[in-house]
């Protein structure tokens, strides 16, 4: 966060997204505020040529860990104006609720050592030497001919951290009791890796369009980002095994798209055995995430030709052009600027994945 003006007596705080030379969008920012008089309001004037970077509404937190939502702001222009009585002296305020390295490291820990048969492993060492958490269910599959198998990253775009507490969401499912989730983690082999661009989200830059270009342009036979090597290199060894049957990246799409959805393949990577899978797939996904607050879109958008020059080596395009003709290749998009895009809504549409990712692989027989 780039701090433009403060005025102690009106407690006004002007303030921009820090632009990170070559790092990709400016639109992510948080920041603490102490020795708040809790007599007046704190007004937070936003400055942000993107609307990527002006939520309808700011978050807030008087512990740095619990976030909710503040009245929407009045918006004119690049500017948004959020106001804001806190109840203590000292309270955060943010773009949305963060999710950093410290967070998904503790995250991992905690399941691998609950005892639900994960294992916790470091997926790669990014350039600037931090560690990528991940974690796997590898238990065999009884009296089937094979075991399913999953792959699910989150994050590859940094300022996107609401796919991340969906991720968050879908994992502490995974671990609980429910009789699913118990079914799904000792019946599947399942990859999953909260924070892809781990290097960008410890310095709070956007990672979206980041010069050469972003971990979600770089799924080709030369990768450049480390954590996309090492995923290429897994999915690879699960489809040589036969063990990859849906793989979902997981992202935050633009501020008017307040309908979750997922992008697929163009149909020049979807042959008829994927095409069928993709279908049964969207559907049973509708059935579960459609009964949510933030909802869920009946219809597929693609991203193709004309999407980007480098949609070949987009993750779910890369996916689809190296795996199995069974195998499902999909990008989830989940909203972040509607009333329902908190902790809790992430927290319980990645419960619901989970369950429509259950119901795909062990429940439904194509």
């Amino acid at each position: 966060m780039h701090l433009t003006g403060i005025d102690p007596d009106t407690q006004k705080i002007s303030f921009q997204p820090a632009n990170h030379q070559n790092r990709g969008w400016a639109c992510w920012w948080c920041f603490k505020l102490e020795g708040v008089n809790l007599r007046n309001k704190v007004t937070l004037q936003l400055h942000s040529p993107s609307s990527f970077g002006r939520p309808t509404r700011a978050m807030f937190s008087y512990d740095g860990v619990n976030w909710s939502h503040t009245d929407a702001g009045k918006t004119s222009g690049a500017d948004v104006v959020y106001q804001h009585r806190p109840k203590r002296s000292t309270v955060w305020y943010a773009w949305g609720p963060p999710l950093q390295l410290s967070h998904a490291q503790e995250l991992v820990k905690q399941i691998a050592e609950a005892k639900v048969g994960a294992n916790a492993f470091e997926l790669c060492k990014t350039r600037e030497g931090r560690s990528v958490p991940a974690l796997r269910w590898t238990s065999v599959r009884k009296n089937l001919s094979r075991r399913p198998g999953v792959w699910i990253e989150a994050r590859q775009h940094a300022w996107e951290s609401g796919s991340s507490w969906v991720c968050r969401g879908l994992l502490e499912w995974l671990s609980s009791t429910n009789a699913a989730a118990v079914r799904l983690r000792t019946q599947a082999q399942i990859y999953v890796v909260p924070i892809m661009d781990v290097d960008n989200v410890e310095i709070g830059a956007g990672g979206k369009n980041q010069i050469p270009h972003d971990h979600n342009r770089d799924w080709s036979d030369k990768p450049i980002y480390a954590s996309v090597a090492a995923a290429q290199k897994l999915i690879k060894q699960m489809d040589a095994g036969q063990e990859l049957d849906l793989f979902i990246d997981l992202h935050n799409p633009a501020p008017r798209d307040s309908k979750p959805f997922f992008y697929a393949p163009p149909k020049t990577h979807l042959p008829a055995k994927r095409t069928a899978a993709q279908t049964r797939f969207h559907k049973t996904c509708l059935s579960f995430l459609g009964k949510q607050p933030l909802g869920f879109s009946e219809r597929l958008r693609i991203s193709g030709p004309g999407y980007h020059p480098l949609w070949r080596a987009i993750s779910k395009n890369w996916v689809a052009q190296n795996t199995a003709d069974h195998v499902v290749a999909l990008t989830l998009e989940t909203s972040w600027n509607t009333p329902n895009s908190t902790q809790q809504g992430y927290l319980d549409y990645g419960a619901a994945l989970g369950e429509a990712i259950e119901k795909f692989l062990l429940t439904e027989q194509p």
